[in-house]
């Protein structure tokens, strides 16, 4: 990917394109499982990035059969599903390149905490405390709100160590809910401990073998057309070279991809270049874990000859902006990342870690956090953070050819949105207000591999009553057992009765 891939216009309104009539109606019969979705604005997201005042989409089975502007249809054909969608608008399915599912009860325990105190010692006693009942409650959660908002796919990584069956929990509720999904069975195993913030635990240190075979066990029981299951060493300080090695060859031999956080604080920065006398990427890089099947959080800390090695490479990053802000960890060097052709996607990391999974909101923070820190007001634009959460998150998970745009023969992976609501109005500037003015429950319809996974703004299999439910029982629990409550009823300043 080049620099004129995603730093094209930076216009806020919606470029249209023309396309001649080819009578497509008269020509071409559906089938009893077609269906079209007709009179809407049309984000296409493709390589020319064509969108239409009033276009269709046609959908035919699990695969995106056409799409294209309104008049080229001609007579509707007979046979098919047809909805009419009355100029909302339709545009790929986002795509989030990093989250932690099971965290999703977890949000507003770790406020105003620094990253480094997080990892010492916030990080242990709640995972010692979430067992496999509170992952599932916790994932049913993160999955309701993300693909109420618009997510079709999702990286998400688990720690399932203390509770091994934690990662299958979540893994159910995955599977439940009918998202697309990467998840990775996360591990590590250095007993380094010279800094306290990279310090792991005894209990939370796996063999390299055993991690390897449980990657390859998850594989087996879950993997699907939606769901990958995936191998990841949590990062270069907490796993030895033995532990990435041996999970890199896991992907290698399951063609998948391999992740890792890397560079995700200024900690890490400074330990890396004082254990290997240079940054974490650099390290990778000697390790030959690198390449066009391996995606990075985070990846803040870099250097150029870093950058320029990323995109060498094709290896994919994925830009946890809320997350980056929410610990203080660091600004990415974005505009140098795009400008070397980085593979670059957003992620809106866990509940714990951000609070919040609304994808909407990272798109806005991405490129305004990049304009308060160049000081440059022009960076950026609403068409980029859309192209980044959409083809950019795809290029980066290495998907791009299945999702990430509306093209023929792709998955049917998209969205519909209500733009005639009052964060969104009014519609002539719709392509700006989507991300800086951002109403994420605007997404009405959710489409994935042809499936009507949310319907007016209503996930069709799961209960929106039942998930809170459960979070607020599990969240009790945890607190319970890890000593939380107590640390979180002496944090407020203010006298409760």
């Amino acid at each position: 990917m080049t620099r004129k891939t995603f730093l094209q216009s930076g216009a806020a309104t919606v470029a249209m394109s023309a396309a001649p009539s080819l009578g497509l109606g008269a020509t071409i019969r559906g089938t009893p499982k077609d269906t079209l979705l007709t009179d809407a604005i049309v984000l296409t997201m493709d390589a020319e990035r064509r969108a239409y005042h009033s276009g269709y989409v046609w959908l035919r089975d699990d695969r995106i059969f056409r799409v294209g502007p309104m008049n080229e249809l001609g007579q509707l054909p007979d046979g098919i599903t047809h909805r009419a969608l009355n100029r909302r608008l339709i545009m790929p399915g986002l795509v989030n390149c990093h989250t932690h599912l099971s965290n999703g009860i977890l949000r507003g325990i770790y406020d105003e905490m620094p990253l480094e105190v997080w990892f010492a010692k916030g990080m242990w006693p709640v995972l010692d405390s979430l067992d496999a009942r509170a992952a599932e409650a916790a994932a049913d959660l993160s999955l309701l709100e993300l693909m109420n908002t618009g997510v079709t796919t999702t990286a998400s990584g688990e720690i399932p160590a203390a509770h091994p069956d934690m990662i299958d929990a979540v893994l159910t509720s995955v599977a439940r809910s009918g998202i697309r999904a990467v998840v990775s069975r996360i591990a590590m195993d250095s007993a380094d401990d010279s800094s306290g913030a990279q310090f792991i635990p005894p209990a939370y240190r796996d063999q390299p073998q055993f991690a390897a075979d449980e990657v390859r066990r998850l594989q087996k029981r879950f993997n699907s057309a939606r769901i990958r299951v995936v191998p990841e060493a949590l990062g270069v300080l907490r796993c030895t070279p033995e532990m990435i090695k041996n999970l890199h060859a896991v992907a290698v031999d399951s063609d998948t991809l391999f992740t890792m956080h890397a560079a995700s604080s200024q900690d890490e920065r400074d330990e890396s270049r004082r254990r290997f006398g240079h940054g974490s990427i650099t390290e990778l890089e000697s390790m030959g874990v690198l390449g066009p099947k391996t995606l990075l959080a985070h990846a803040i800390w870099l250097d150029d000859r870093e950058i320029a090695s990323l995109a060498e490479r094709q290896t994919g990053v994925s830009h946890n902006p809320v997350s980056n802000a929410y610990y203080a960890s660091g600004v990415s060097r974005l505009p140098q990342l795009l400008a070397a052709g980085v593979r670059v996607g957003i992620g809106v990391d866990g509940a714990s870690t951000n609070n919040s999974q609304n994808v909407w909101e990272s798109m806005k923070m991405a490129m305004l956090f990049q304009k308060q820190h160049l000081e440059q007001a022009s960076f950026g634009s609403a068409e980029l953070a859309l192209e980044l959460m959409t083809r950019g998150g795809a290029a980066a998970l290495h998907m791009q050819d299945q999702i990430g745009s509306l093209e023929a023969g792709k998955l049917a992976d998209l969205i519909v949105i209500d733009i005639d609501r009052p964060a969104l109005a009014p519609t002539q500037t719709i392509i700006s207000n989507l991300v800086y003015s951002n109403d994420p429950w605007a997404v009405r319809d959710v489409y994935v591999d042809g499936q009507l996974r949310v319907s007016d703004g209503r996930h069709t299999a799961l209960s929106s009553d039942a998930i809170i439910r459960n979070a607020r029982s599990a969240l009790a629990g945890i607190l319970a057992r890890s000593g939380l409550d107590d640390y979180l009823s002496k944090r407020s300043r203010w006298q409760w009765r």
